[in-house]
Order: structure tokens, then sequence, then C-alpha cells
């Protein structure tokens, strides 16, 4: 029987049930201008549903639905780390299950440093639904990038195995940005006078380095400045498709938590694409 990964956040991070989702999907495109799915790639943010859902709702329906398969990257992974894939071979989304595309993952964890990881991971879950009703059965392969060189490595790695394949895919990276505050113990001395300002400040900073599409200074303003959780899910996406002469990153939107929940701790998040 093929291995079934149940979901673990559905009826707290995002709805459980099929309507509730739909209903949501439903509202958040009423609030939104019409947009064209003109991109291959997009960074997608992970806070939540209530906190960011609509960024990454934005982003996800902009992405081109003419593919063969949906790379999804996550992270929460230090750099010299190793590749992490889900070992099921389908996903129960509340629209039912959605496929891995396992040929394309067991290819890739031969040709990369890399393990299987079944645990509890949002970077990657959250999106599911959203990708589900876009993209509808076209199968998925899951993963997490860890925050070092080898996310960049890792862009033409895929492109070969994609090529011999004759397969088109969309990729999806998802990172939140600064955690900020005492709950995240990451309070530096020159962000106290203005802890808001000063974060909106090094988010715009990395978001800089997304629309530009330089994975190298996304993965340094991270790991040096702790600027995104997800680095090398964001550093990937960016790259995605860029030899093919696709134009730079648009950011959608940016927001903290604060405009949610006004707190000490709080988490800074923003979508990006890449039309083409």
């Amino acid at each position: 029987m093929d291995k079934i990964r149940e979901s673990f956040f559905s009826g707290s991070w995002y709805p459980a049930r099929r309507e509730e989702v739909v209903a949501q999907i439903e509202k958040w495109d009423s609030e939104l201008a019409p947009a064209v799915s003109n991109s291959f790639s997009a960074i997608v943010p992970h806070a939540g549903w209530y906190f960011s859902g609509l960024l990454a709702f934005d982003a996800i329906r902009r992405l081109k639905k003419n593919i063969d398969v949906v790379i999804i990257a996550g992270g929460h992974l230090p750099e010299n780390y190793p590749f992490l894939f889900w070992s099921c071979k389908s996903c129960r989304t509340p629209f039912g299950l959605l496929d891995v595309q396992v040929d394309i993952r067991d290819v890739l964890i031969g040709k990369t440093d890399s393990s299987f990881d079944d645990s509890p991971d949002n970077t990657i879950e959250l999106q599911l639904p959203l990708v589900h009703n876009h993209f509808q059965n076209i199968p998925i392969v899951p993963l997490r990038i860890p925050a070092g060189r080898q996310a960049i490595d890792f862009i033409p790695v895929i492109e070969e195995v994609l090529e011999k394949k004759k397969l088109n895919a969309a990729f999806i990276g998802s990172t939140d940005l600064t955690h900020y505050g005492p709950n995240y113990s990451f309070t530096p001395r020159e962000s106290v006078a203005n802890p808001e300002l000063w974060v909106k400040e090094s988010d715009e900073r990395i978001l800089k380095a997304m629309i530009e599409r330089n994975g190298e200074e996304i993965l340094r303003l991270a790991n040096s400045c702790r600027s995104a959780c997800s680095a090398g899910a964001a550093a990937a996406a960016s790259l995605w498709q860029k030899s093919s002469g696709a134009e730079g990153g648009q950011l959608l939107k940016y927001e903290t938590s604060l405009s949610r929940h006004p707190s000490s701790s709080f988490v800074g998040y923003g979508s990006v694409v890449y039309p083409c």
C-alpha cells in the first residue's frame, strides 16, 4: 500500500475542511486584483494562514499551470546539512490526496547529500492546499534545502534531471524573514530603539537580494544577519529558470505579524514572483 503523509497542521495553522479552505481562497481572491499566471517560480511565507496565507496565495496563483511537476522547497535547516525529502508517495490535503513524483525525488536523492525525514514541517505543508487548488492534480516534489552553497548548486542538478525526463516544473521556495524578540532570543542592541523599523530595514535587504536573484547574497544575509529562516529554499527559488532570460523578481507584498498581533516578538514575511 502506498505510504500517505497525513497532515500535521490542518485545523490550526490552516483550515482542515475542504469547504473552509475554499471559502478562505474565495475571500482572498475577492480581495485581490486579477493577476496573470506568468511565473515559473515564487518565494512564499509560511507564518500560518491567519498571518501570511494571503501573501502565499497571491504568489502561487501567479504560477503557470502548463507544467508537469511542482517543486516545493522548505527549510529550517542550517548550512552543511543534508537535503531532506519526504518518504511518502502522496500527501493528504483538504482536497484529497496529492501525489509525490517519486521518480524525480529518488533521482535527486541519488545526486545529492540527502536523507528521508518525515517529521512535522510547516514550511511545505502550509503550501499544499494552495498548490492542490491551483495546479489540481499535478504531482509535487517536496524537499527541505539547507541554507548553504548546496542550495545554489542544486539548481543545475535538478534542471538536468528534468531535462532528461522532458518535464517542465514550477518552483516554490518557502521562507519567513526576520524572527525578532525574546521568543526567538534575537534582540540586537542596535534594534531596541525602534524594533519594527530595524526589522523592516533588515528584511528589505534580503528581499532586494531575492528580487535581484542573488542567491549568494540571500544566503549571506540569512546566515550572518538571521534575515530568513529557510534561506536555501528562497535562494533556489530565486535562481529557478534564471538562465532562460526570465525577468527579475517582483515583490507582491511585505508585512510583519504585528499587523495581526501586537507583541514584543514578531516575524517579517513577504512574497516574490518571477514573471517571464
